[in-house]
């Protein structure tokens, strides 16, 4: 079975504002959309027609705790396209994603273990307090109120060095995860709380759609959606990797406030992007990472072009990943 995809929505929408469903403009609270059917999590490792990953996080969960979740949610990784870090812009959600599952727990205490990570598991206990988290669970506990205890395993389809964070995913599948079990804190909403720990690029996590490009209006999140859909146009977001970015410093990183245009001409990946077809092409940060917009007619040519942009300098050659417009957050078991 495949991941249930949201029904179609209107081309265009309201402003949207905190707590609001961004479909009809109204408050999210007086919804009555029917629930959607969704397999149930404990048999989703037998669904040979989910996607792998998809299988993969509940089985692991069932391994790791001894039990199998109760719910697992999944969340794309944002990426702004214009503006600053934190105002106004624009932003889509890519199909490279989060998924967590999680189970309630009776006795307060949360734990979190990754997939990514199997021997960094962590888990805080009211009872004790908080001590030191390694820096991958920060996001998981920063989505979470301390509403009820947790069992929680998390599984990231891009590694750290990426210039792509994980961050504002995994808080949105925590929290969502810890509101199906848990009464959240009084008065605050799940979706809401979200958008106020980091209100623009949250926003388009839970409110982004499939075949839109996301504009953030102000510092407090509020967005709009405008068509735009590079599957129909044939359009690739091609993000390359360095195989030395961890730990290395990299001089072509774009300080804050940069303009994109000087940064990528400074980039040696991003000139050949561009120089073999792509139409915007822009570093993600220190390390080395960058990302194209690039024609399906010419992801072959740019591929090649930087596998031999770095292979010619005696750099291993770095990974090449593709991806589209991906869907918001979801429960999807």
């Amino acid at each position: 079975m495949t991941r249930p995809r949201p029904r179609p929505l209107p081309r265009t929408s309201p402003r949207v504002g905190l707590g609001t469903d961004p479909r009809t403009g109204t408050p999210a609270a007086t919804r009555t959309d029917p629930a959607p059917i969704r397999p149930d999590a404990a048999a989703l490792p037998a669904e040979r027609g989910a996607a792998p990953v998809l299988r993969l996080v509940p089985f692991v969960f069932a391994e790791a705790f001894g039990r199998p979740p109760a719910g697992v949610w999944s969340a794309p990784y944002v990426l702004r396209l214009s503006g600053s870090r934190s105002g106004p812009g624009a932003a889509v959600p890519l199909s490279w994603r989060v998924v967590i599952a999680a189970a309630p727990r009776a006795d307060g205490v949360v734990r979190v273990g990754s997939i990514n990570r199997p021997h960094e598991s962590t888990e805080i206990d009211p009872a004790v307090g908080v001590g030191p988290l390694p820096e991958w669970a920060r996001p998981v506990f920063a989505g979470t109120t301390g509403a009820g205890g947790l069992d929680l395993l998390v599984h990231t389809d891009l590694p750290d060095n990426t210039g792509l964070s994980a961050s504002i995913p995994l808080t949105c599948v925590a929290a969502l995860a810890e509101t199906a079990f848990h009464d959240p804190a009084a008065g605050t909403g799940p979706r809401a709380r979200i958008r106020l720990a980091d209100p623009p690029l949250g926003a388009v996590a839970l409110f982004g759609r499939p075949g839109h490009i996301t504009l953030i209006e102000d510092d407090a999140g509020a967005v709009e959606h405008v068509p735009f859909d590079p599957e129909r146009l044939g359009l690739r977001f091609v993000l390359t990797v360095p195989r030395w970015a961890d730990g290395r410093a990299d001089e072509d990183a774009p300080p804050a406030g940069a303009d994109p245009d000087r940064t990528a001409a400074a980039s040696p990946a991003c000139r050949a992007a561009l120089a073999s077809g792509a139409i915007e092409a822009h570093p993600l940060g220190a390390g080395g990472p960058s990302i194209a917009v690039v024609p399906g007619a010419a992801l072959a040519a740019v591929r090649r072009a930087l596998v031999d942009t770095y292979t010619r300098a005696g750099e291993p050659a770095p990974r090449v990943l593709s991806a589209s417009v991906g869907s918001p957050c979801t429960r999807v078991a």
